[in-house]
């Protein structure tokens, strides 16, 4: 979803901050205090084994962290919690293929007074590939229980930067003392993306690629360069030891893949163009024009995470004396809304295997967004395939994880109805054999924005002074179903933009979005105080080392 202040910037919400939930019951004891046992029998219930592999009435029992037995004829064993599932249903642990999940947003480097801007520093550039998203981790980052509430056990998370942040590593999204505590596969993947440096090299795209090809050019001689002197040293100049360099290797070698962020085909296919010239493996991360990529894909070495960040259904104007302009751009627009929607399940039918990366995506969306694209064709099998078996083999973890089967890791959901039906919620979610439960019960739900609808709730007018000029418009915060949403809006002519990744807890509002300024992504984090009526704060842009202020007043209800 983007939004155009001043018709120049385009703004997105893209961090996942803290996730409005109070339906958390109980929470695991990371103690192991918190259940006298580890093993739990879950029984009589609706089981997906996998996708298409329906179990009825039957077992789950989740020993030590692993699943021991799956079926119809298991026994109990006597030191089981035992769960009636009679009217549950159960389902292996999701993964999101790709997102911030439990990362920090770190300090971006400050711009030197002295910059040359042909050749920045590395850490100006974001070029960073050295850097590893564990030192970013924070186990206490409320995305990991946010994602866990929605039946997501694992995630492939990814570094916060620009160009080249650094590797992703592949987490358990359970309550644990530190980052490594939570790790499953440490530095699986080069994340990388088309974000530029502010006012340096490289800032746009071509430059990104352009630097992309001499780095991995440079780290291919570096690397023979090595080999050669590691074999013989006598009459050989001693390799120079850049880490950056070195980052490459792996990828030089194919042992590590390139997950590239790629929302729009152009940027796929510029992706496409650096694989065919050098060879890497790749994999198209968090896709969302996929349909004109098909013919490419198919067959092909290339892997897919499909964005799970699903536009807002069109809306169509109820005056009955409307133009044909406006009735065409109306269809118009329906049909790119249908076909977005429909490339999920083309995709299927075509035989291109992907996962979902729900990076930039809000967590109080995706259940609804998944509903919608099995409303819209894509089959139940197919969307389950793509949170665990297919996301498992892109991330090299089927061995594990995406099957309800002996032997592998207990991550389990389970639900009170059909997950793709409406209004069905998760009931347990198991993370490595440790249980989560949550309230499901509708008196629960009726209570998430009870602090909202006291204080939050109606219409706020805000001012943020960008340096483009004085920028103005409205916040709408409502309770839908027990959750909070909000729609921001702009008084410069843009669209109407759905509020993602919204936080309010004890009077703090938060939330950040970022802006394509020519081709150069630079990022706004926005946290302030609710005192009534008036809202205070700071909307800090990174890039250029600035904090900027913004404020709201609340109109009478």
């Amino acid at each position: 979803m983007k939004l155009h202040l001043h018709n120049v910037f385009k703004l997105v919400l893209i961090l996942p901050l803290l996730f409005i939930s109070t339906n958390l019951l109980a929470q695991s004891d990371h103690t192991g205090q918190a259940y006298p046992t580890r093993t739990f029998a879950i029984t009589g219930a609706t089981i997906m084994q996998a996708p298409g592999q329906v179990v009825d009435s039957g077992m789950v029992v989740i020993s030590n962290g692993l699943i021991t037995a799956v079926g119809t004829n298991v026994s109990i064993p006597e030191d089981a919690e035992v769960i009636d599932g009679s009217e549950l249903f159960v389902y292996p642990g999701f993964i999101d293929g790709m997102s911030n999940t439990g990362a920090t947003r770190p300090d971006q480097m400050e711009r030197p007074d002295d910059l040359f801007t042909p050749d920045p520093p590395n850490d100006y550039a974001g070029i960073t590939p050295e850097e590893s998203v564990v030192s970013q981790i924070d186990v206490t980052e409320n995305s990991i229980a946010s994602m866990r509430g929605l039946g997501f056990t694992i995630s492939h998370t990814v570094p916060y930067g620009r160009m080249l942040p650094g590797s992703g590593s592949i987490i358990l999204l359970s309550d644990k003392d530190t980052s490594y505590d939570l790790l499953l596969k440490q530095d699986v993947s080069m994340f990388t993306q088309f974000s530029g440096a502010p006012g340096a090299y490289p800032g746009n795209t071509l430059g990104i690629m352009a630097k992309w090809r001499n780095l991995y050019t440079q780290a291919s001689l570096n690397k023979d360069h090595e080999a050669l002197y590691a074999s013989n040293p006598a009459g050989i100049q001693r390799p120079t030891q850049d880490r950056a360099l070195q980052a490459f290797y792996p990828v030089i070698d194919k042992s590590k893949p390139v997950f590239y962020h790629t929302n729009s085909m152009l940027e796929a296919r510029r992706a496409m163009k650096l694989k065919q010239e050098l060879g890497f493996d790749l994999v198209l991360s968090d896709l969302e024009e996929g349909w004109f990529l098909m013919d490419d894909l198919r067959g092909s070495d290339i892997k897919v995470l499909m964005s799970l960040d699903l536009p807002d259904e069109p809306e169509v104007s109820e005056d009955e004396e409307k133009t044909d302009e406006v009735v065409h751009m109306e269809q118009r627009r329906q049909e790119a809304y249908d076909q977005f929607l429909a490339q999920y399940r083309e995709f299927n039918e075509a035989g291109i295997p992907y996962g979902f990366s729900t990076m930039g995506t809000s967590t109080g969306s995706i259940k609804g967004n998944l509903e919608r694209l099995v409303a819209s064709g894509l089959s139940e099998d197919a969307a389950i395939a793509a949170l665990t078996t297919d996301a498992a083999k892109l991330l090299g973890i089927e061995n594990i994880a995406g099957t309800l089967d002996p032997g592998k890791l207990g991550n389990v959901v389970v639900t009170t109805a059909p997950y793709f039906e409406e209004g069905s919620k998760v009931k347990y979610v198991f993370v490595d054999g440790e249980k989560y439960e949550y309230d499901t019960s509708k008196k629960a739900a009726a209570e998430v924005s009870e602090e909202a609808a006291e204080t939050l709730l109606g219409t706020w007018n805000y001012t943020l002074t960008s340096p483009q000029g004085e920028q103005t418009g409205q916040w709408i915060f409502t309770d839908e179903a027990g959750s909070l949403t909000g729609l921001m809006t702009s008084d410069q002519g843009g669209p109407d933009m759905d509020m993602e990744n919204l936080s309010f807890i004890e009077g703090s509002l938060s939330f950040d979005f970022s802006f394509d300024a020519g081709g150069q992504s630079v990022e706004i984090v926005v946290v302030g105080t609710v005192s009534e009526t008036e809202f205070s704060g700071e909307a800090s842009i990174a890039a250029f080392s600035m904090s900027i202020p913004i404020s709201a007043t609340k109109e009478p209800n």
